[in-house]
């Protein structure tokens, strides 16, 4: 069957379009496309679960497959959504499309026919007011039910709690939910003009109110995985969660609570698609899948509103970012836990080029690995993708011994992704559940509590200062007039760029 479970991998291969299953719908029968955290991935990307890592997907294979589903089941009766995560990660979301950083990607969702779309945590990487412009042109409905202002109206200007689409005559009920974790995301000027409210509370109040006029109720979700989970368990009458946030590549569907719960891994490399039934307002039958976007696979072609749309923006940024900058020796690699060669390439290089005793970096600010061989502008935006400025401040042995620890509890409990760290390292080891210091070098000399040091990091880590700098009260903080990216970009064209994957963050029986 077309709409068959695939359990063998993580990553199901795509049956042929041509499969019997690709049969008229029934009356009650619709079918649901989606996507999630694009993050500006408009061409194929890696894929790096194939053999040979192939490059798969894209918007034009997107599209491709949502026109063949029209064409195959009808129009109004295949609905395409988005879970969140419009923004950064390629050159492409900060280019100024209509006036504001991002445009270029609801020119793709409005190209390619997207019905509805949630909003993510990075919506809010160009500040409240690009948010709030992108917001207002979007011709797809941008959901979110939980994103309050602080007086309890919506957050935003034009924001949606949910919409009704009518999919022939079956109505659907699309609420949009926005993660908790907005507010250790996004910058401090934007969240003193934003509530955020439980999602279940906010979920619940739009199912009640959509309940009796619509036939099926989707959430569709920027929570993540886990807290998907949550939703579905505390609430009563939802149908279906279309997730995001947490990139899951999901093998099957989970039920939880009666509510069937998709995610479609990101970058879009991937298509989900479900094929429901309803009857008497419940869904009676369902059939999901994950597609891996290969080109081999493709049932058509995509629209020539899309592909114009790819071939002109990928050549404005070919001629920008497509240049070789450099090379790299070797292969430079990430990981949210412990330090890696990644994270110590760009501490040492913020340590180097402003003369500071150490760096400390956010796993999580780090995008993309580097592969061996020649380096280009676009292969250093992706890894560094966000507009932070590179900024200094001084503390004492003392915080800096609380920032360590700190980081070593986040290991143990998963607080946050671990520092990256040049300048110091520590050997720890946890001692009636609690992380306790081993040995600790700065500059390769014995720590001293009482010593003053020099801290170079980014604007985002020093706003976040409670959570990743704890104990620690920053000093005498200078802020300089370059971005990480720009410094980043220095010491490539200076190169060559070499792995160094010592642990500076080691744990000890």
């Amino acid at each position: 069957m077309l709409f068959s479970l695939l359990l063998a991998c993580p990553h199901p291969v795509a049956p042929s379009p041509a499969d019997p299953e690709s049969t008229a719908l029934a009356a009650n029968e619709l079918v649901i496309l989606h996507t999630n955290d694009l993050h500006g991935h408009f061409l194929p990307e890696r894929a790096k679960w194939l053999e040979g890592e192939p490059k798969i997907g894209g918007f034009q294979a997107i599209d491709a497959w949502a026109r063949a589903a029209e064409k195959r089941w009808g129009e109004e009766r295949v609905l395409l959504l988005d879970g969140g995560d419009l923004l950064t990660g390629t050159p492409l979301t900060d280019l100024t499309v209509r006036g504001f950083q991002g445009g270029a990607m609801l020119e793709f969702l409005e190209a390619a026919h997207y019905d509805a779309w949630a909003v993510g945590n990075h919506e809010f990487d160009k500040g409240f007011e690009n948010t709030q412009a992108m917001i207002s042109a979007s011709k797809v409905p941008a959901l979110s039910s939980n994103l309050l202002s602080p007086e309890g109206g919506p957050a935003l200007e034009d924001l949606q709690a949910s919409t009704v689409l009518d999919a022939d005559g079956i109505r659907v009920g699309i609420i949009g939910a926005t993660t908790v974790g907005l507010s250790h995301l996004a910058s401090a000027a934007t969240m003193s003009r934003i509530q955020l409210i439980a999602p279940e509370e906010a979920v619940q109040a739009e199912i009640d109110k959509l309940d009796e006029v619509t036939d099926l109720l989707v959430v569709v979700s920027h929570l993540g995985l886990d807290a998907d989970r949550r939703l579905a368990e505390n609430v009563t009458g939802l149908d279906v969660i279309v997730g995001g946030h947490s990139h899951t590549p999901m093998a099957a569907e989970e039920v939880v609570n009666g509510v069937r719960i998709v995610q479609a891994g990101s970058y879009g490399r991937n298509l989900g698609q479900m094929r429901l039934s309803i009857e008497n307002d419940a869904v009676s039958e369902f059939t999901w899948r994950l597609i891996d976007l290969k080109p081999e696979d493709a049932p058509g072609e995509a629209s020539q509103a899309v592909q114009e749309l790819v071939s002109n923006y990928a050549g404005k940024l070919e001629a920008e970012f497509g240049q070789v900058v450099g090379r790299a020796t070797e292969a430079l690699g990430r990981s949210y836990r412990g330090t890696n060669s990644m994270g110590n390439w760009i501490t040492d290089v913020l340590r180097e080029s402003t003369g500071a005793n150490l760096a400390v970096y956010n796993a999580g600010g780090i995008r993309s690995d580097l592969a061996a061989g020649p380096i280009t502008k676009g292969d250093l935006f992706q890894i560094f993708p966000f507009s932070n400025a590179v900024v200094t401040f001084e503390i004492t042995g003392s915080e800096l011994l609380g920032i360590l620890l700190g980081n070593a509890a986040s290991e143990v409990d998963g607080g946050h992704g671990s520092m990256q760290i040049s300048g110091a390292s520590m050997t720890w080891r946890v001692k009636m559940g609690v992380a306790e210091a081993v040995d600790i070098q700065v500059d390769g000399l014995p720590f001293d509590p009482d010593a003053l040091y020099t801290v170079a990091t980014n604007t985002y880590v020093l706003e976040q200062a409670a959570k990743y700098l704890p104990g620690s009260i920053p000093k005498n903080v200078k802020a300089s007039s370059v971005n990480v990216f720009d410094v980043a970009l220095e010491a490539v064209k200076a190169g060559p760029v070499s792995a160094n994957s010592a642990q500076r963050m080691k744990r000890v029986e």
